[in-house]
C-alpha cells in the first residue's frame, strides 16, 4: 500500500551546513527517524510519503520508481547520502507477523558523514527554507510494570528444548530463539530518551529508530557507500566471566568450536555479498565485540561494489542473518517458523535507509524494543538467546534473563 498525497510534484533541496553537533538532539517527539553511529548518520524529520510492503526487493522497485520523479535541487551534488532518502524497517518474518515492512520518506533529512554536514528538505509545494532546531530534552516515561510477554522464562525453556530435539535430528548448528517482555508507562514513551540512553551507553554502535523500532546494535548488516560494500559477520561468544577467558582468547586466535561457528557465518557473510561486488575480502582472525550482557566475535567483510548495486537488493540477500535466526541460516529460520511462538514484528529485521542511488545502511540485532503503535504507553522488548545441540538450557536460560534486564537497562525502560 502506498500513502502519499500526488497533487504536485515532489521538490527537494539540499545545503551544506556547518557541523550540527548531536543530530539526535533535532530528533522530535512523534514522526523522527534516525540511524547514528560514532556521531556520524542522519535523521529524518516528518513524513511526505510511505510505502507498505513485505519485503526489501518490493520496497527497492518502488523507492527507484518514486525517488526519479523528485525534482532534486543540491548544493553537494555526488556526495552519497545526501538529497531525498527513505528510511525502512522490514518485519523478521513477513509471513507470520502482523507487523507491516515500511518505507518512509522524511519531509527533513540533517546528515553527517565524512566532514560534509547537511539538510535535505522534501515537500509537495514550496520547499520550506527554515533550518531544523535543536529540540528540548525528553523526559523518562515512569515505569508501571514490567511483566512477560508471551514467552516467560519457563516457556522458553520448553522451547529451548523443542529445539534441540531438532538440532539433533537436522544439518543445524544452532537456532537464536526469542524472548519477550512487555513494559508499561505511566506517561507516553517518548524514543527520543530511549536513543539518547543507547547513544550515551553504546556510542561506537549504530543506534536506530524507525516506526517504533528502537535499538543499538553492533550488527552492520549492508553498507554500501562510495563503492564500498561491507557487512559484518557477528557470532554470540561465551559470557565474559573469568571461567570463559581461555575459551575467548582461543577463538580470537582462531582455534576452537566458537572460532569455527565464526567462520562459517564469515564464509556465508561473503557468499552472499560476492554477487554485488568485484573482490571480497575479510580477515583470518575476528576481532571482539564486547558488551555488558554479551561477547561477540567479530569480522567486517568488504567488497568494491559492482556498479548499479543497490543496497535493499544486498539486503534482501543477506536477511535472515545467522546473527538473528541461527546457523545455517535459511534453515533456522524454518525451524523458527515451526517453533518460535511470539511474532518477532521489526525486530531482527533490517531496519536503515537508502538514497537515490540506491546506497545505503542496514543493521539488525537480536535485541530491540517496539513502541506500540495504538498505545505509547506500551513497549514490546525483545531479548534472543542463542541454542546449539548440547547446551545446558538451564544455564542458557539463567543467561538469556542476565540479557532481558540488561536490554532493559540499555533501553531506558
Amino acid at each position: 500500500m502506498i500513502i502519499n498525497p500526488a497533487s504536485t510534484r515532489l521538490r527537494a533541496r539540499t545545503v551544506a551546513i556547518a557541523d550540527p553537533g548531536p543530530l539526535e538532539a533535532y530528533l522530535t517527539p512523534t514522526r523522527s527517524m534516525c540511524l547514528v553511529h560514532g556521531g556520524q548518520g542522519v535523521i529524518g524529520l516528518g513524513e511526505v510519503a510511505r510505502f507498505e510492503t513485505d519485503s526489501p526487493d518490493a520496497a527497492d522497485v518502488w523507492w527507484e520508481t518514486f525517488s526519479a520523479e523528485i525534482e532534486d535541487e543540491t548544493e553537494m551534488p555526488g556526495v552519497h547520502g545526501t538529497g531525498p532518502i527513505a528510511f525502512g524497517s522490514f518485519a523478521f518474518d513477513p509471513d507470520r507477523s502482523a507487523s507491516p515492512s515500511v518505507m518512509i520518506v522524511p519531509e527533513t533529512v540533517i546528515g553527517h558523514r565524512a566532514g560534509h554536514s547537511w539538510v535535505t528538505q522534501m515537500s509537495y509545494d514550496v520547499v520550506d527554507a527554515d533550518p531544523p532546531r535543536i529540540q528540548a530534552p525528553p523526559r523518562r516515561a515512569p515505569i508501571t510494570s514490567v511483566a512477560p510477554g508471551v514467552i516467560g522464562e519457563q516457556r522458553w525453556r520448553e522451547l529451548a528444548g523443542q529445539v534441540q530435539e531438532i538440532l539433533g535430528e537436522a544439518d543445524l548448528e544452532r537456532v537464536l530463539l526469542m524472548r519477550d517482555t512487555m513494559v508499561r508507562t505511566a506517561d507516553p514513551i517518548d524514543p527520543r530518551w530511549i536513543v539518547e540512553t543507547l547513544i550515551r551507553r553504546e556510542p561506537d554502535a549504530w543506534t536506530y529508530l524507525v516506526e517504533g523500532a528502537v535499538g543499538v546494535t553492533s550488527k552492520l548488516m549492508v553498507g554500501d557507500l562510495d563503492g564500498l560494500l561491507r557487512t559484518r559477520a557477528l557470532t554470540h561468544g561465551p559470557t565474559g566471566d573469568d571461567s570463559n577467558a581461555s575459551r575467548i582468547l582461543d577463538a580470537l586466535r582462531g582455534r576452537g568450536p566458537i572460532a569455527a561457528e565464526h567462520r562459517r557465518t564469515v564464509e556465508w557473510s561473503a557468499e552472499r555479498i560476492a554477487p554485488f561486488c568485484s573482490a571480497v575480502r575479510y580477515s583470518p582472525f575476528p576481532g571482539l565485540v564486547w558488551a555488558d550482557e554479551d561477547r561477540l566475535l567479530s569480522t567486517d567483510v568488504t567488497g568494491a561494489a559492482l556498479p548499479d548495486t543497490r543496497s535493499l537488493a544486498v539486503v534482501s540477500g543477506l536477511h535472515p542473518a545467522p546473527f538473528v535466526s541461527g546457523l545455517p541460516a535459511w534453515k533456522a529460520a524454518d525451524t523458527l517458523a515451526e517453533v518460535e511462538e511470539v511474532d518477532r514484528g521489526r525486530i531482527t529485521g533490517p531496519l536503515g535507509w537508502v538514497d537515490r542511488d540506491g546506497d545505503g545502511e542496514w543493521v539488525t540485532d537480536w535485541r530491540g524494543a517496539q513502541i506500540d503503535g495504538t498505545d505509547p504507553n506500551l513497549a514490546h522488548v525483545f531479548t534472543g538467546q542463542a541454542v546449539s545441540r548440547d547446551d545446558d538450557i538451564t544455564a542458557l536460560s539463567e543467561e538469556l534473563e542476565a540479557k532481558v534486564r540488561a536490554t532493559l537497562a540499555v533501553v531506558g525502560l
